[in-house]
């Protein structure tokens, strides 16, 4: 049960700083996602947040964690274009009852998304505009494909999808093969605080659930908090063997002033 960064091992919020902080100090922030993912999974003395655990339980593919081991700021390749891969705010190896299995964790206070398909699009025609060996929109083109498939009736367009979560999604899926995983849970870990706006939250549930709903076929339409969908079925190729299921998650934690103790 143990969290490490390029061989060393983090048991305080400096060495969480010190070895995986994010780029800008900036960022490093109390009530803000980055430095309250590090107090979070940091303060459980070997066990995971209380409000991992409960999301865990609320579905029947998870079973209490017997074992665990984490990287934040984890790299996940996803294909083989050049850039940067995908990183991901902490990625914890866990093992419970059915065998082992990977957590990526999406930490968010109230920052989005990012950007939506319909403008990563964009930027990508103007990189190939400028450099027509840019691949960014053959990237977006190919995740489009492993992920969802062609759009039935109901499901949303994909224009309004946000790309942030669909490499989240092929990171997670892709490292969890090359571990001969069979399940895959992308969580959302969401941090409510005295620094965050709850019409900010509010839009990224909104987000997440319009993801869900594409990637699901419309079968599903939200992710509550304390909550796990899945396994969602993705079409696989050309990214992915097929070899392990798709879980969409949400954890939060209310730190607010005058808010109750997580238990």
């Amino acid at each position: 049960m143990t969290i490490k960064k390029a061989g060393r091992e983090i048991t305080t919020i400096d060495d969480w700083e010190a070895y995986a902080g994010p780029k800008s100090a900036d960022q490093w922030r109390d009530g803000r996602s980055a430095k309250e993912a590090a107090r979070a999974w940091l303060e459980g003395d070997g066990r995971i947040p209380p409000e991992v655990r409960a999301a865990l339980a609320s579905h029947p593919a998870f079973a209490g964690i017997q074992s665990w081991t984490a990287e934040p700021e984890a790299k996940l390749p996803f294909d083989g274009f050049a850039g940067e891969p995908r990183n991901s705010d902490l990625v914890v190896h866990a093992v419970d009852q059915h065998g082992p299995y990977l957590i990526a964790v999406e930490a968010k206070a109230d920052e989005s998304f990012g950007e939506t398909v319909s403008d990563a699009l964009a930027s990508a025609l103007d990189r190939l505009l400028a450099n027509e060996r840019s691949k960014g929109m053959q990237r977006i083109q190919q995740l489009a494909q492993a992920l969802f498939g062609a759009r039935t009736p109901a499901g949303p367009p994909i224009k309004n999808i946000r790309y942030q979560l669909m490499t989240a999604c092929a990171g997670a899926i892709c490292e969890s093969e090359r571990r001969g995983y069979s399940r895959t849970l992308v969580l959302i870990h969401e941090f409510v605080t005295d620094k965050t706006d709850d019409t900010r939250h509010i839009a990224n549930a909104r987000d997440l659930s319009l993801f869900v709903k594409r990637l699901s076929h419309a079968a599903s339409s939200e992710v509550a908090s304390g909550s796990i969908q899945g396994p969602f079925p993705v079409p696989g190729t050309p990214l992915f063997a097929g070899t392990t299921n798709l879980f969409i998650g949400k954890a939060s934690r209310n730190i607010r002033l005058g808010s109750p103790p997580q238990t």
